[in-house]
């Protein structure tokens, strides 16, 4: 690695972006990638100031055990002053200094400090040490001088400064808070790093294709099978595919699209064939992958090695669970897409499962080719087109909608302070874990053990109201059951994230170490916040949440800008929801590092406590209010005035904004919470906790559920709504009888779901979909990744793939049941009762025993 390492090397750079950075164990220092978008290459810039690894530990330096103080890899043993935030008072620690990072941390035996003593900021990546030490922020823009690092800003438009002068002049600073001024440093300092403009850098994808064998996944670790095809595309044009003759495997016909350069290799000329992609792999400074962290990277490495190609022309390495460049960057999108955050905040869920297939046919309309035969059995020209489509929609999915996702990934880094690629692999937690370190470092501040955040909140906590959660969530209030005309919903914008800048909501804020402070206690529990210090979390989440509110919604609406900066404001106001919808989530999820459970509660309970004032408001104002949960309000044909009051209130009340999200022409509410319907004014059907839509339910549910959402639809009053009902009746009860007749084709009731990791690794529990993916295994490879088609048939194993199954077969009751359960949410909000629509009479105990 390091002779790779020293081509791309640099003293000096005019400038570029900051948009990864590794540490290199050849040369025991950090390393940054800058992207230069003048030469459109990776620059590598290695540490020279001599940083090394270090932890803290609360033993003074004398009391540090001799079996660490005396090791040759202990560097120094000093002591330092950090603030203890728990206890707001400085205290002296002990900086434990090493020449390696897996001397702190990283091996489960006793050369890892860690293991022997307490320590503090041990579990830390180190190259995010060394980014957060040196207030280096990922997706801001350097130049290098001298071998100095140097923050650049590139020209931000007029306009765009005196709207950002003016929204800080507009808003009244929080008087509440401790320390107002330090939210609008922070909203400045936030909004000059974040309109910075985004390059569009320079990529390739691919895919490769590896000889198959029946019933056996090729093993990416042994590589034993050929690469047979490579795909790629480009963001400069390029398309292309390198595909390997076989013998007995005929050339077809070519049907490649257009542009599609192909290169023929011979039987022999693999090696050659994995030479020239590692060549092409260089040119670019990024690399697409779906999936290329599990599959396509590890093998073309470990198939490199096999055949003996020289290390040092392999431009890969492999990591404990990921393979990556040694110059470049690796962004592996099967990652990204099964982010949640992802999927839900930034892509509206558009696609229910992680495949390829799915991901590109919700974002992009396309999907991957099927040739209807097994790949092993296609033509050279068939794999070459199968192959580099899997490129070219990989690529895609970071280029439509002018780089949406590219885009969204160097604004996260800029909010998150991590490297790209780690944004594309890793959960919403980790950003905002990494977002708290950075800040806790910028101010001396030694970051709590998860230990001493446990013992703080140990004892206090309130009851949850459901079992297994540890705190009381949101309020949800009983619905009034029935058909309501004219409802106007109306939303808390950001509530959580509001509440916890209003209320100086933070782990170490919440129950604070003053007794001062006892007085400020949170309703509906028995905590207090600090009043004398603004929290770390209130000031980041809350300065985030002001610019998105206040700034960027109303920037990316502007039609005074250019198109590049509408869409970076559209753009970063898409990443600042993201990361605001998840930060109240993180505070309660124990998996977050700085989990503290009175802080959550702290955050729900306010915000029940606002939407209960506000339902009085509403009864006081004359409001009818028919339902509420969590942050929203159903109320029933309000006047603009009355709607106006509420708003108003909200705001001097709490200090939270309230606003119209929707108008529904009616809504049916059934008995159960979080489950409803309304028809809007364009009439657009919503159906809230609704599963019918799920990617794996039958054709013959889904069709049946739309049709009758067609029917509602089309209600307009009330007396139109009992004819739809025996419509939707009348149809539910057709349906039924096909079931029972078994006249629905097989296609029709197959359910697929996709293999989230191979068959054998399934272990502990059997799942449906795998009983069928084991049949299937008789007569074609499974992998990881596949989507499995299978139908319930009476005997065991109660499931069938598609491919094997006949009608005769199929376990009707079991499909009626289903069919029950999806549509079960419609006819009990519309009170209706299945078993008199399938003409069944009502039943007691006993009689329900007989008639099963």
């Amino acid at each position: 690695m390091s002779n790779q390492l020293e081509k791309n090397e640099m003293e000096n750079m005019p400038y570029g972006l900051l948009i990864s950075a590794t540490y290199n164990s050849q040369k025991n220092a950090a390393v940054l990638k800058f992207y230069d978008p003048t030469s459109q290459r990776i620059f590598l810039w290695a540490d020279k100031s001599g940083h090394k690894p270090y932890c803290y530990s609360k033993l003074s330096p004398d009391e540090i055990p001799t079996e660490i103080s005396e090791r040759d890899d202990v560097i120094e043993i000093k002591q330092v002053k950090l603030l203890d935030i728990l206890n707001d008072k400085p205290i002296n620690v002990s900086k434990i200094v090493v020449k390696d990072p897996l001397a702190i941390g990283g091996t489960q035996t006793n050369k890892s400090i860690r293991n022997l003593i307490d320590t503090w900021e041990s579990d830390i990546k180190y190259y995010e040490n060394y980014l957060y030490d040196n207030s280096l922020i990922v997706g801001k823009y350097y130049k290098i001088e001298n071998d100095a690092i140097i923050p650049y800003d590139l020209e931000i438009s007029d306009e765009t400064q005196l709207s950002l002068k003016n929204m800080l002049l507009d808003k009244q600073s929080d008087t509440n808070l401790p320390d107002p001024k330090q939210f609008d440093e922070h909203v400045a300092q936030w909004a000059n790093l974040l309109n910075q403009p985004i390059p569009k850098i320079k990529r390739v994808s691919l895919d490769i294709e590896v000889e198959s064998e029946v019933g056996r996944i090729p093993d990416p670790k042994t590589a034993e099978k050929k690469i047979t095809a490579v795909g790629f595309e480009g963001s400069d044009g390029l398309k292309q595919v390198f595909i390997l003759r076989r013998s007995g495997i005929e050339e077809g016909v070519n049907e490649l699209l257009s542009g599609v350069k192909i290169i023929f290799y011979d039987e022999t000329k693999e090696r050659e064939m994995i030479l020239d992609t590692f060549e092409l792999i260089e040119k670019y400074p990024l690399l697409i992958t779906y999936n290329g962290d599990g599959f396509d990277l590890p093998y073309l490495y470990n198939r490199a090695n096999r055949l003996g190609i020289d290390r040092q022309k392999n431009p890969l390495y492999m990591m404990r669970d990921s393979a990556t460049l040694t110059d470049g960057v690796h962004l592996d999108l099967y990652r990204t897409m099964s982010n949640r955050a992802f999927q839900i905040y930034a892509f509206g869920q558009k696609y229910s499962d992680f495949s390829l297939n799915s991901v590109a046919k919700g974002l992009l309309g396309e999907k991957k080719i099927d040739y209807g035969v097994e790949l092993g059995n296609l033509t050279l020209y068939q794999t070459a087109n199968y192959c580099q489509n899997d490129a070219r929609i990989t690529y895609n999915l970071t280029g439509f909608n002018n780089d949406l996702l590219m885009n969204l990934l160097v604004v996260i880094s800029r909010i998150a302070r991590m490297p790209i690629d780690d944004i594309s692999r890793m959960g919403v937690s980790q950003w905002i874990r990494s977002l708290l370190y950075y800040e806790h470092r910028q101010n001396g501040i030694l970051i709590p053990r998860r230990q001493e955040l446990d013992n703080k909140s140990s004892g206090v906590s309130n009851d949850a109201i459901i079992k297994d959660k540890k705190f009381r969530g949101g309020l949800v209030v009983e619905p009034k059951v029935g058909i309501h005309f004219d409802v106007t919903v109306m939303d808390f914008a950001s509530l959580y994230p509001s509440i916890i800048k209003v209320k100086n909501l933070s782990y170490e804020t919440v129950r604070c170490s003053h007794d001062e402070c006892k007085k400020n206690t949170i309703p509906q529990t028995n905590h207090w916040v600090c009043t004398k210090k603004n929290g770390l979390t209130s000031v980041l989440i809350g300065s985030l949440r002001d610019l998105r509110v206040n700034y960027y919604k109303n920037m990316a609406k502007k039609d005074t800008l250019t198109a590049e900066e509408r869409q970076l404001f559209t753009v970063v106001s898409q990443a600042l929801k993201v990361i605001l919808n998840a930060s109240y989530g993180v505070m309660g999820a124990e998996i977050f590092p700085l989990y503290f459970l009175p802080a959550a509660e702290a955050t729900t309970a306010t915000g029940r406590h606002i939407i209960l004032s506000t339902i009085n408001k509403c009864k006081e104002s004359g409001i009818d209010v028919l339902y509420g949960d969590t942050d929203s309000l159903f109320v029933k044909k309000p006047t603009p005035k009355q709607i106006e009051d509420i708003i108003t209130s909200a705001k001097i009340d709490h200090n939270v904004e309230l606003e119209i999200d929707k108008e529904y022409r009616y809504v049916v509410l059934s008995g159960r919470k979080k489950n409803y319907l309304g028809v809007t004014k364009n009439g657009k059907v919503d159906v809230k906790g609704l599963t019918g839509k799920k990617s794996h339910t039958p054709p013959f549910i889904k069709t049946l559920f739309y049709e009758i959402l067609d029917i509602l639809s089309k209600i307009k009053t009330v007396g139109e709504f009992e004819s739809a009902k025996n419509k939707i009746s009348d149809k539910i009860a057709q349906c039924a009888r096909k079931v029972q007749a078994k006249e629905i084709p097989l296609q029709d009731l197959v359910f697929n779901v996709m293999l989230s990791k191979a068959p054998k690794d399934y272990t502990k529990t059997v799942p449906q979909h795998i009983r069928a993916a084991k049949q299937l295994e008789s007569i074609r490879e499974i992998k990881k990744g596949d989507i499995i088609s299978y139908v319930k048939i009476l005997n065991k194993p109660g499931v069938k793939p598609i491919e094997m199954a006949r009608k005769s077969e199929i376990d009707s009751s079991k499909y009626m049941e289903f069919m029950e359960s999806m549509l079960d949410q419609i006819t009990s909000s519309m009170d209706l009762d299945f078993d008199t629509i399938l003409g069944k009479p009502k039943q007691t105990g006993l009689e329900q025993f007989f008639w099963n």
